[in-house]
């Protein structure tokens, strides 16, 4: 136990313990503090801000941007990328003081929203650089002189990317193979490796490298420091490490871009490195912390970009979607009248508008800049992608043919050239990039129950005596006996004025009442399973899949009551509605797994299949193995 997943022993040492609270935190543990989620007002001057570089890159988008020669010729004009750089797009989160806009990530996530209605390729193109290129690590947890040297620069002209990715680790990203060795001189690193998907790797001039360096590990005052091992000597351990790498230097080797299913305009390298020479002056903060600034700069993209460019594209789809349904007749009546469109057009109504209230929540908190927002960041993210992938293909169904058409052939005979198709195929993108679905649910778990599992680590120490593990069964039943307990009684609500609506007040009861329920759920599972409970995947996504859509009531309850005070908008509340009846069906059909939980049958079937159980499953085609398609497909 004392790591939760097997393989994750390297992330399980970067991680950061947590330094703020956080409402999921509290939530999993049965206490949600809603306090968090009532951020202060957005400052008027910063809101102003905000709205008027929008209405900037709006003329800029209109004007001077075709989304359809983007798609059409898989490419991004450059002319596009320096009318970016000119009017400051890419340096929305760099400080002024750096040559940036400064502006808030509420007005960065706006902003990144705006573009994404118009492109998402676009709005990927001008959020990768201000995430997770240079510019972010540099601000966390580089020096002065980087910050003086290279914030200008990707504020005004250069791209920058982000290496992390290689061929065979995929999501597994403590286990990368790049290794960077301190040379004999001791003033450069000689790098070794490949990168893969490194997105704007191809157009950009620096990129975030994250590398594996053979060091020494020194202890200065209790804590463990690591000092890089000149080549040719032992080493303790390799340690990730990052570094600043331009892309000019001799040795690096665009080998090629990529190309997917969707996302067409996008530049995605992969990078070969052959002895790449990079000074020691580029190591960004600490020699042995580049797993730990990966993960953390992964948040801003995870909480912040990624739900901002899901939000674009589903607000891009709703209003043709909506002429569609009331202009397409069918047996002489409009797709609109109809019950079947109708409940689905709802049901994309009020996630569309819950994928809003989470964003912005996020976006709120982590302007706050004292909160522990890596659970909310991961949920925004998994929530925001999954969502828009369903809400993209509803209404692709509703278009029906015409949705699955691309926009060049109807253009060709003059009907409406709107691209769902294009769409349907980039989305699925986002759910793979910046942590897959897959990775983050076990992450949301890893890091919700960390009281829990922190505590029983040490009850599941290898080679404990029976005697001290006595003690240690002592010491848990005195703190869980009275948690327990606390588990069935009602937790007041904070006193204040947007808890006290009407209509607000029955959610977070509801959302406080399931917190408890959860947290006791959680607490038979962790006693049942114990140590293996790392290896309960399936009851791992149902705690973080009840916890997103908690979290996602919250925020929706919150927003509506939210824009009726301050706007009037009295109608939200029937979004709102739809969306937490939709979330409490989906919670109340997940909280029933937890009491009949067990192996299931396909789980079983899956185990047979990978053993080849099923062999008859392959007849009646040309058989053919994942490893023939290495060989020429043009064979005769």
């Amino acid at each position: 136990m004392n790591t939760l997943f097997t393989g994750f022993e390297r992330i399980e040492e970067a991680r950061e313990r947590f330094t703020g609270k956080s409402f999921l935190a509290g939530l999993y543990d049965g206490r949600p503090d809603f306090d968090l989620l009532l951020t202060p007002p957005e400052p008027p001057e910063e809101k102003a801000a905000g709205e008027a570089f929008c209405k900037q890159v709006e003329h800029f988008l209109i004007h001077e941007v075709d989304p359809e020669e983007i798609e059409r010729e898989a490419k991004i004009p450059e002319r596009v990328i320096q009318g970016l750089f000119k009017i400051g797009a890419f340096g929305m989160k760099i400080p002024k003081e750096y040559g940036g806009l400064g502006l808030s990530y509420t007005n960065y996530g706006r902003v990144l929203t705006l573009i994404a209605g118009w492109s998402n390729i676009l709005a990927l193109t001008v959020a990768v650089p201000q995430s997770i290129g240079i510019a972010m690590p540099i601000l966390l947890f580089g020096n002065v002189d980087q910050k003086k040297k290279y914030l200008p620069l990707v504020a005004k002209e250069a791209i920058s990317a982000f290496a992390l990715t290689e061929p065979m680790t995929g999501s597994d990203a403590a286990n990368v193979r790049t290794e960077a060795v301190l040379d004999s001189s001791g003033t450069h690193f000689l790098v070794n490796g490949e990168k893969l998907w490194c997105t704007n790797g191809p157009i950009a001039r620096y990129l975030t490298l994250v590398a594996r360096v053979p060091a020494l590990r020194v202890e200065c005052e209790g804590t463990v420091e690591w000092i890089p091992a000149p080549q040719g000597q032992r080493a303790d351990d390799h340690v990730h490490t990052a570094f600043i790498l331009d892309m000019a230097t001799p040795g690096v080797l665009v080998r090629q871009r990529c190309q997917f299913e969707g996302c067409r305009g996008i530049e995605n390298a992969h990078i070969v490195l052959n002895n790449v020479r990079v000074p020691v002056e580029q190591v960004i903060g600490d020699i042995g912390k580049g797993l730990k600034y990966a993960l953390t700069i992964l948040n801003v993209g995870r909480g912040i970009s990624i739900p901002a460019i899901c939000l674009g594209m589903a607000k891009q789809a709703w209003q043709p979607t909506l002429d569609r349904a009331n202009s397409r007749v069918t047996f002489q009546k409009p797709l609109a009248e109809r019950q079947t469109q109708q409940i689905r057009i709802g049901d994309m109504a009020g996630h569309l508008f819950a994928m809003e209230a989470l964003a912005l929540l996020v976006w709120r908190l982590a302007d706050q800049h004292r909160y522990d927002i890596r659970i909310e960041a991961a949920v925004a993210k998994i929530f925001c992608s999954e969502h828009t992938i369903r809400f993209i293909r509803d209404a692709q169904t509703i278009f029906g043919g015409m949705g699955y058409e691309t926009a060049d052939s109807k253009h060709a005979r003059g009907e409406a050239a709107f691209g769902i198709e294009q769409l349907v195929r980039d989305a699925e993108m986002y759910r793979i990039g910046e942590g897959a679905t897959d990775i983050l649910r076990p992450f949301v778990v890893r890091e919700g129950l960390s009281p829990h599992l922190d505590r029983a680590k040490r009850f599941y120490a290898d080679g404990l005596s029976i005697l001290e593990q006595t003690r240690q069964a002592m010491t848990l039943m005195r703190f869980y006996l009275p948690w327990y307990l606390r588990q069935w009684r009602n937790r007041p609500l904070p006193g204040r004025r947007e808890l006290t609506h009407l209509q607000v007040r029955p959610a977070a009861l509801y959302v406080e009442r399931t917190s408890r329920r959860l947290s006791r759920a959680i607490f038979y599972a962790l006693l049942r399973f114990q140590a293996s409970f790392r290896d309960e995947q399936r009851l791992q996504n149902t705690i973080e899949s009840v916890g997103e859509d908690l979290l996602a009531i919250s925020a929706t309850v919150l927003y509506a009551e939210q824009q009726t005070r301050l706007d009037g908008h009295t109608t939200v509340w029937e979004l709102a509605d739809a969306f937490c009846a939709a979330a409490k069906q989906r919670i109340e059909q997940r909280l029933k797994e937890f009491r009949h939980h067990g192996d299931t049958t396909a789980a079983t079937t899956g185990r047979q299949a990978l053993k080849g159980y099923y062999p008859t499953l392959s007849e009646g085609i040309v058989r053919r193995r994942l490893e023939d398609y290495r060989r020429n497909r043009h064979m005769t």
